[in-house]
């Protein structure tokens, strides 16, 4: 559908650059959104399946950690391997957890090994949004987004200084404090945060694993952010973001002693953003990201006994062009990846280099996005993606939209290189994405109808090499066929603000029509809350169906999980806040054989200018 030749003819047009979340214009009454097209615009403009989550959601609802805030989003389902602080996998429109591309202020800071970013280490006090794009994403951020792209904003700052603090505690001995200040002054924009977070936890296995062990399994998190912008010139700005989270979470392993893993995430970005017309706007950016994980145990005498570290650095100029003919964004990436293990990889490094061009264009009733992408690859040549929505607006609020895109996953370097069974011959999956959706936007009153369809080939599976064995190898042995719908409603109801998204999915393996493991044929979220003069309350209501888990080979059981919250603004800036998860204290699993939390509670202090 996107030939070559087209994306050799783009690359001439490559003097082009990014704009990101420093200096997004607000939209009054609708959400500003960056992620769908790589530019700001409305979130009632897009012609993509997308969401936005403000501060101020996640700060109304109470939420503990960044998986209890996406749980709740349409389309999304999250495991995780026991209590605070276990790896979590995120499920986006049933396709694999490593089909999700995680952004932090656009820089990836994710495991090449594992294909997957430590959601679970990036604390909620230094988010100020998260933006979801649900569907393919390699057209605008190469590979890996096949299921779609979120992306996490740290806070910012804007206007005279403003302070912030919070102190929360809870059960199972959790804490959380936090600080920050962010402001303007002059021609230098500022913020800093601080965080801690500690818990003692509960034990990450039940009796169902073979590795079970009783004790608790605590977690304690570290993390900092600091962004500076300096406007050099009217219309030129430098940039500086440093983001780092230093994690200790205990897991179960051995059955006996204690087993415990060390994390440090760090994004580093520098920036420079240039408006050298009224109609063109360039930036140019330097990242670097970092996944550092260590694991530990009393069997090993509490010596390390594994090392996985991935450094990314990625160069990135796109250039912002509107036109008479619509908008224009055109852009070129190159970038390389490094991994450094006590294991040893037959290749550990890996470089890309891609050109992309997205083009908007409105005209009366009519919207049109197309984007296309050249990725090339050291380690398995070339891969062309694209893109192309069309929308119609058929009545005041109302979008009816149609799309199609393509999307790759990369192999990781365990895939590849793995010492113990890595296959260097393996091809990049691919898929085509199908979807048609109506959707309604007005003041406080939102409604959708999304219907998808996805097909992936050359899925990689880890399988024995015989029947029996316990040799294990990966294969481009797979197609997966996954069809799915979404439902989502938002609205007020004599002062009561109501949500509900239901997501029906149906994900098989396309040889043998074996359900894909850890997906929920049905899940649903309802929210409702409500102002009385200086109070807000409210409550979530998650329901999940069954799910096969390929590890046990049995279905795990659906479950019902019910949490309240409260806010009490008892003086000027100062917020009282109270959470209850698990309000009937259900017991439920989202991985076979690891516990989650039974009934918690928790009450803190917010103070915020």
């Amino acid at each position: 559908m996107f030939e070559l030749q087209t994306c050799a003819a783009l690359t001439a047009l490559a003097c082009s650059s990014l704009a990101l979340a420093d200096g997004v214009p607000q939209f009054v009454g609708d959400p500003v959104i960056i992620t769908a097209s790589r530019i700001a615009q409305p979130l009632s403009r897009t012609l993509a399946d997308a969401s936005v989550i403000t501060r101020d959601e996640i700060e109304e609802s109470g939420a503990q950690t960044l998986q209890q805030v996406l749980s709740r989003q349409a389309a999304i389902t999250i495991t995780s391997n026991g209590g605070p602080g276990a790896s979590s996998g995120i499920f986006m429109r049933g396709a694999n957890s490593n089909h999700t591309v995680v952004l932090v202020d656009g820089i990836r800071i994710a495991s090449a090994t594992l294909g997957t970013t430590a959601i679970q280490n990036i604390p909620l006090e230094q988010v100020e949004r998260i933006e979801i794009l649900r569907g393919p994403g390699s057209s605008l951020y190469g590979a890996d987004a096949i299921g779609g792209v979120i992306q996490i904003f740290t806070r910012k700052g804007e206007g005279a200084p403003r302070f912030n603090a919070a102190v929360e505690a809870g059960t199972r001995g959790s804490g959380k404090l936090s600080a920050g200040v962010g402001g303007k002054s002059g021609g230098t924009a500022y913020n800093l945060q601080w965080s801690h977070d500690q818990a003692d936890g509960f034990s990450a296995t039940n009796p169902k694993s073979s590795s079970y062990n009783p004790d608790r399994d605590g977690y304690n998190n570290d993390s900092y952010i600091a962004n500076v912008t300096q406007a050099v010139a009217p219309g030129h700005d430098l940039t500086v973001r440093l983001f780092q989270s230093f994690a200790r979470a205990d897991f179960d392993q051995n059955g006996t002693g204690q087993d415990w893993g060390k994390t440090r995430l760090t994004g580093q970005s520098l920036e420079s953003k240039n408006q050298f017309a009224d109609v063109w706007t360039s930036t140019l950016r330097f990242s670097h990201g970092q996944d550092k994980q260590e694991t530990f145990s009393d069997a090993a005498g509490g010596r390390r006994d594994s090392l996985y570290q991935t450094t990314q650095n990625e160069w990135l100029w796109q250039n912002d062009v509107s036109t008479g003919i619509g908008k224009f964004i055109v852009g070129a990436m190159r970038g390389n990846q490094k991994v450094d293990s006590d294991s040893v990889f037959t290749k550990n490094t890996r470089s890309t280099k891609a050109v992309f061009l997205t083009y908007q264009l409105e005209v009366g009733r009519h919207a049109l996005q197309g984007s296309v992408r050249r990725d090339r690859d050291d380690q398995f040549g070339g891969k062309t993606t694209g893109k192309i929505d069309y929308g119609y607006r058929f009545a005041d609020g109302w979008l009816a939209r149609a799309g199609y895109g393509t999307a790759y996953k990369a192999p990781t370097f365990n895939d590849l290189y793995s010492p113990y069974g890595g296959n260097p011959s393996l091809r990049p999956e691919r898929s085509r994405n199908a979807e048609l959706a109506v959707q309604y936007r007005k003041g406080q009153d939102v409604f959708s109808a999304t219907a998808f369809r996805n097909d992936v080939d050359q899925m990689i599976i880890w399988a024995p090499v015989s029947p029996g064995s316990f040799f294990w190898s990966p294969s481009n042995a797979n197609k997966a066929l996954i069809k799915g719908v979404t439902l989502e409603a938002e609205t007020s109801l004599k002062g009561t603000r109501l949500g509900m998204n239901v997501t029906l999915v149906d994900a098989r393996d396309g040889g043998t029509g074996q359900w894909l493991p850890l997906r929920p044929r049905q899940s649903a979220n309802f929210t409702a809350s409500r102002d009385w003069n200086l109070w807000t309350a409210g409550v979530e209501q998650r329901v999940v169906s069954v799910r096969y888990d390929v590890s046990s080979n049995t279905m795990l059981h659906g479950y019902g999980v019910t949490n309240a919250f409260a806010n009490y603004r008892f003086a000027k800036n100062w917020t009282a806040t109270a959470r209850v998860d698990n309000l009937f204290d259900r017991e439920y699993e989202t991985a076979y054989g690891y516990n989650t939390g039974g009934l918690g509670a928790f009450i803190g202090v917010r103070y915020s200018q």
